[in-house]
């Protein structure tokens, strides 16, 4: 039975949009999802772009409300699946929890960001930090992903894993969570 369903970010619940980014946003939203931790991308970002630290956080907030945009209603989820935790289990930059928090209030259980917590899938470390923090069997997560390398890497740790394409979530999530005489029936 699954009791904690995890979800990416990027290409799973956001998209993004196709907008307008100045020069040095541009070259700091180029250094997403290449720097581990939140100082190493400000320091990066600084040197890229010659703006101090304060001016390049700003900036990576600013980038985040800008570009990304809501794609999948996760209140759907908790209405019809009450009983699960939902967590978000993503690789990204502590900034992004400002952004979750004003686009779906306090609808998850656990924001797991690998900035955070100084791992990024597909290592196992992050996955070994969502089993730890779930509080539950590898087998009662349901971890979904836009990145097949980020899926198979959940499997070998025994994690519920499916990968998303055109943002199919809830579809994903209401075939694990309905009981076997339904999904016999599908």
């Amino acid at each position: 039975m699954i009791k904690v369903i995890a979800l990416d970010l990027v290409g799973v619940l956001l998209g993004e949009n196709d907008t307008y980014l100045t020069k040095n946003e541009d070259k700091i939203e180029r250094l997403f999802g290449k720097s581990k931790s939140d100082e190493e991308l400000v320091n990066d970002a600084v040197g890229l772009t010659s703006l101090s630290k304060y001016e390049v956080i700003k900036s990576i907030k600013e980038i985040i409300f800008k570009i990304y945009d809501v794609k999948v209603d996760v209140s759907k989820i908790k209405d019809k699946h009450n009983n699960v935790k939902i967590f978000i289990a993503s690789n990204h930059f502590s900034s992004i929890k400002e952004f979750l928090n004003e686009k779906y209030g306090d609808v998850f259980d656990d924001v797991i960001i690998s900035s955070c917590i100084n791992a990024y899938k597909p290592d196992k470390k992050f996955y070994d930090t969502l089993i730890k923090r779930s509080g539950v069997k590898p087998s009662e997560i349901l971890f979904l992903d836009d990145r097949i390398e980020n899926v198979e890497a959940a499997r070998k740790c025994k994690i519920k894993s499916e990968q998303v394409k055109d943002y199919n979530v809830l579809e994903i999530i209401d075939e694990y969570m309905c009981d076997k005489n339904e999904r016999d029936n599908l």
